[in-house]
């Protein structure tokens, strides 16, 4: 579309990524018994997808680095430990594993992987920049549909944080929230983004 500049789409596959019996048992032993169910229409054919594009006039801009949940799952825990968090935030942290983020943004999405091995579905939300951690409400497959509407435009996690965007330290994010959405509106007539606009407007 002329709105949008794709300045990267990358697709990156080491194999077919059928859904194999073997896959199956990863992801119930992680997110429990019915969850194949519940995301099998969600798995990537691919083990990465990694997008970034923006307006001509680069006031609206999105980008993420997908990875397909098999690979997230079998994947590694997370590297490092941000001290800045609270306690039972870095308790958190030391059992989640990367989903999705935007290179260099501070900011990325990650799946809760106990290491007791209890099944969850947790996703949290780790934003470097602004030292929060949050458990979103969402789940896998919502987060995905969610992902894809928004097409990585920064920030949009906190829509679905228990998070005020009203302070002084929020007011850029959700000034370009509100831009993001109108011009989504825009180009994307056929997606409704009325509960995306509610969640923003509860939030400030």
């Amino acid at each position: 579309m002329d709105e949008f500049i794709v300045e990267k789409y990358e697709i990156t596959s080491e194999r077919e990524r059928s859904l194999t019996e073997d896959d199956a048992k990863l992801i119930r032993r992680y997110m429990g018994p019915t969850a194949v169910d519940d995301v099998e229409d969600h798995l990537l054919d691919d083990d990465r997808i990694h997008l970034s594009w923006h307006t001509p006039d680069h006031y609206v801009y999105g980008e993420f680095a997908l990875k397909d949940l098999r690979v997230c799952l079998s994947g590694h825990y997370m590297p490092y430990m941000d001290e800045r968090l609270t306690v039972s935030e870095q308790l958190v942290m030391g059992e989640i594993k990367t989903l999705e983020e935007a290179p260099g943004s501070g900011r990325l999405t990650a799946l809760r992987v106990p290491m007791d091995m209890t099944p969850c579905q947790e996703i949290w939300f780790y934003d470097m920049n602004q030292q929060r951690f949050e458990l979103l409400d969402l789940d896998y497959s919502s987060y995905l549909d969610t992902l894809l509407i928004t097409k990585g435009i920064p920030g949009w996690q906190y829509l679905y944080a228990d998070r005020r965007l009203a302070d002084d330290e929020f007011r850029q994010l959700a000034n370009q929230l509100e831009l993001s959405l109108g011009t989504l509106e825009e180009a994307f007539p056929g997606h409704d983004y009325s509960g995306l606009r509610g969640r923003l407007e509860d939030r400030l």
